[in-house]
């Protein structure tokens, strides 16, 4: 009987060990303690222009992206297994995307992020429609994503349109009276002129449109002076914007001046010098914007020895939002995840909740007013409630 109840009892010791041990695999505990061990891979992929004039801010688009990728296993990962990040070289055309996109797709990836040239982005959105791979689009420009309804790609950036409704509500906030609306005739500075314009015409507002590819500079301060205007809101590009408000300045304008996004450059600050100050902006908000990006800034810097640009912020909200797509589907096969990013829940970047509409535009864009203090751009308003 002795006999009996010890082989009992050691059966039953062996036994508690093999629970205690299947149950430590599946949790992914360890003996040392701290981070779980992590058990397999989930594979994403970055899409970034790695060469010629862009290669800077794809290699910060990149590095976005690996920062959540580290920061999601820091944390345990993604359904308890290893995030992964794999980048192909998209190039800023419709070729380059395309293969770019097709070389990641047959790595099997569970997801795609970046995207910094529309051109690559749409044909790169396009090579992988078939499959249903999902792609967050972190850096290009919506409107033609949109406009060519591909199921499973979804644009982190605002359309122009919405650029238009963040400029007229600045305007109205600013109490404008009377609006020039001025563009150089180019393709996209005119649409966004037009939809400005159009917008205020609905609202009651007075405003004049001028569209011009050879502008006079002190004739059209002097034209704008006249018509008593007390807002002006340039659509064109960044250097001839500098050299008119230092015009319209000289002229003796005095009121409110604003440009659109593609002002966001040194060149307009070089442009018009100390005409500048107050200036203001629409734009995509950036980390050098947002104070709620500072913490993450610093984890950036220590980790790369440099600030990052907004294609790494842009990238590493996407690579975490299609993180969470995977986990509310607890699967990673494309179509469940596709279905999961409309309805991230409570997901938060740094401009705010992340949602996309039915046409998988932004619900609630990322543009701000940025405004000249002390020769740099700096926050004026978010444009919506926290």
């Amino acid at each position: 009987m002795r006999r009996r109840g010890a082989v009992r009892s050691v059966a039953l010791g062996a036994a508690a060990l093999l629970v205690s041990g299947l149950l430590g695999a599946c949790s992914g505990s360890n003996e040392g303690g701290g981070a779980p061990k992590l058990r397999g891979e989930i594979t994403f992929g970055v899409l970034a222009p790695l060469s010629g004039d862009l290669a800077e801010r794809g290699q910060d688009l990149v590095d976005g992206a690996q920062l959540a990728a580290a920061e999601l296993n820091d944390q345990g990962g993604v359904l308890g297994r290893q995030v992964k990040v794999v980048v192909e070289d998209g190039g800023c055309t419709p070729a380059t995307g395309e293969q770019g996109a097709t070389g990641l797709a047959a790595k099997k990836v569970v997801g795609m992020v970046g995207g910094l040239c529309e051109d690559a982005a749409v044909a790169a959105a396009k090579a992988v429609a078939a499959t249903g791979t999902p792609f967050l689009v972190s850096s290009a420009r919506a409107d033609r994503l949109i406009e060519a309804g591909l199921p499973s790609a979804f644009p982190m950036e605002a359309t122009v349109y919405q650029e238009a409704l963040a400029a007229v509500h600045w305007m109205a906030y600013r109490s404008a009276q009377q609006v020039a609306v001025l563009d150089d005739g180019s393709p996209a500075a005119q649409r966004l002129s037009g939809l400005v314009t159009d917008r205020l015409k609905a609202d009651s507002l007075p405003v004049t449109r001028q569209s011009t590819d050879d502008p006079d500079l002190a004739k059209l301060a002097g034209t704008v002076t006249a018509a008593k205007a007390d807002f002006v809101y340039w659509t064109g590009a960044a250097e001839p914007g500098g050299r008119l408000v230092s015009a319209l300045r000289q002229a003796g304008y005095t009121g409110n001046f604003m440009a659109s996004s593609e002002s966001d450059s040194p060149k307009f600050l070089q442009a018009a010098g100390a005409a500048a100050e107050d200036a203001f902006l629409t734009t995509a908000a950036g980390p050098k914007l947002l104070p709620a990006a500072a913490d993450w800034t610093a984890r950036f810097k220590d980790r790369y020895r440099r600030d990052p640009g907004r294609d790494a912020m842009q990238a590493y909200d996407a690579l975490r939002a299609l993180a969470q797509a995977v986990r509310q589907a607890g699967d990673t096969a494309p179509s469940k995840v596709v279905d999961n990013i409309p309805r991230l829940e409570d997901f938060t970047t740094f401009t705010g909740v992340l949602r996309f509409a039915a046409d998988h535009s932004l619900t609630y864009d990322n543009y701000v007013i940025a405004q000249v203090r002390g020769g740099t751009f700096t926050l004026a308003s978010k444009l919506r409630t926290d």
